[in-house]
């Protein structure tokens, strides 16, 4: 019979590691690489709408003449920029500025709004790269991955995941915001009763605020801990997202000069016509395929069929014995939260934009942990392969749309059931006074 190790003693090193390491860096310098030749369409609009923003001439950011006098403005002062040549190539795109994200998104962008574009657009960049590795890795962590299994799926999406390329294509904040979600989900893990907790309330409004795609996040998560019982975590972040949106009003005074920007944000989403972006486009939504489909905009149904299934499976959860109680830690509870946020969203959006789909990682991770049914990593897997499109499409030709945005959904579906079926899974607690406790921290 083999001895155990000796306490202290090294562990043996994972075969894998120094290969996944390797695959890793190289996919991270490939995405470096596809970096030198990134348009940079979306961030070109976020840097210009943050430099106007309080701009003594521009009453009103969503005033459709401002928005085109702004568009002309800058495409004039495109011309005579002798430093970047991309920015000439851009400005065109935008005659008429669409300002669609929040003013606290735009008043996150006046500090890079004070440096030129080229230099701008390389900050940005490399941050969002190195916030999407780093929260994949964290997240991975958290749910007790081993570390060359994290490094794969780095890897992977480095080398053949289209929403990270088209996120870096055109400059958008997935990147950012994936790795946001991960340092929120390592706050919200540490024990109940700590300082941690309000910040991690604090993030997680800001997120919201920053960009309203994570507010599904909000009642699950909530439920959640009411139903688990974490009350103290409760009440905790429950003080830091008023905190979190405090800190949202002062930055929105500071940068715009008034709150009434936010619901004149609100009234320009509104007035947004439902068949704005179609397949053909790049929307890839399960409520943009409904709409072509049977023309009514689908998107409000779906957005309460998916979080009332979400939340049910959540309740469920409190109808089963407590005799395995302490097997689920407090992270794999908010990363399912998460998950099941974030997924309720990508089903029930009008507008999902390709690189929307790299907030998939943590459902994906979550269902590739160690744990019972040997199904459910094979089917996360196959999901993930969906959702990436490049594998597919390029192995079979599929150039179409409608047909790459019908597989990307059935892979979003499947990670929506088994999100939500690894919640109702989950044993009840154990009754107040019990000796079992479940870990407050990640993975065992």
């Amino acid at each position: 019979m083999e001895e155990p190790p000796l306490a202290g003693a090294p562990r043996p090193r994972d075969p894998l590691l120094f290969l996944a390491l390797a695959l890793a860096l190289g996919a991270l310098g490939s995405t470096l690489a596809d970096m030198r030749h990134a348009g940079g369409l979306d961030f070109y609009q976020f840097w210009v709408v943050a430099q106007v923003a309080g701009r003594p001439d521009v009453a009103d950011i969503y005033d459709y003449d401002t928005r085109a006098r702004l568009g002309a403005e800058y495409i004039r002062r495109a011309e005579a920029d002798e430093e970047s040549e991309r920015r000439r190539v851009i400005a065109p795109h935008w005659p008429v500025l669409e300002p669609t994200a929040t003013p606290l998104f735009y008043a996150a962008f006046r500090p890079l709004a004070l440096c030129g574009f080229e230099r701008a657009l390389l900050a940005f960049a490399l941050a969002g790269l190195a916030a999407a590795a780093a929260g994949l890795l964290l997240l991975a962590r958290l749910l007790g991955l081993r570390a060359a299994l994290g490094l794969l799926v780095l890897a992977f999406v480095g080398y053949a995941f289209q929403p990270l390329k088209s996120d870096v294509r055109v400059g958008n904040v997935n990147q950012l915001q994936l790795g946001l979600v991960a340092l929120y989900a390592w706050l919200s893990s540490r024990p109940e009763r700590s300082r941690p907790q309000v910040a991690a309330g604090a993030l997680l409004g800001l997120l919201v605020l920053f960009k309203p795609n994570l507010a599904p996040l909000v009642p699950l998560l909530g439920a959640c801990w009411f139903w688990r019982r974490r009350r103290a975590k409760l009440v905790r972040q429950g003080a830091g997202l008023a905190a979190g949106l405090a800190v949202a009003a002062a930055a929105t005074l500071l940068v715009f000069g008034s709150l009434g920007v936010w619901p004149r944000w609100l009234d320009y989403l509104n007035g947004l016509p439902p068949a704005k972006i179609p397949l053909g486009y790049g929307n890839v939504g399960l409520g943009r395929i409904l709409f072509e489909a049977v023309g009514e905009d689908l998107s409000p149904l779906l957005a309460a069929v998916a979080l009332a299934a979400a939340l049910f499976c959540l309740w469920r959860s409190r109808l089963r014995g407590p005799a395995e109680a302490g097997a689920v830690p407090a992270a794999v509870e908010d990363v399912s939260a998460l998950a099941a946020g974030i997924l309720v969203y990508l089903l029930s959006a009008p507008i999902v934009w390709t690189h929307y789909l790299l907030l998939v990682l943590p459902a994906v991770l979550l269902l590739l942990r160690p744990g019972p049914g040997r199904e459910r990593p094979a089917l996360a897997v196959a999901a993930l392969l969906a959702v990436a499109i490049d594998p597919w499409a390029d192995a079979f030709g599929v150039a179409d749309l409608q047909h790459q945005a019908l597989v990307v959904t059935l892979g979003l579906l499947v990670l929506f059931v088994l999100v939500c079926r690894e919640m109702a899974g989950w044993p009840a607690l154990s009754p107040p006074g019990a000796e079992a406790r479940m870990p407050a921290g990640g993975a065992p």
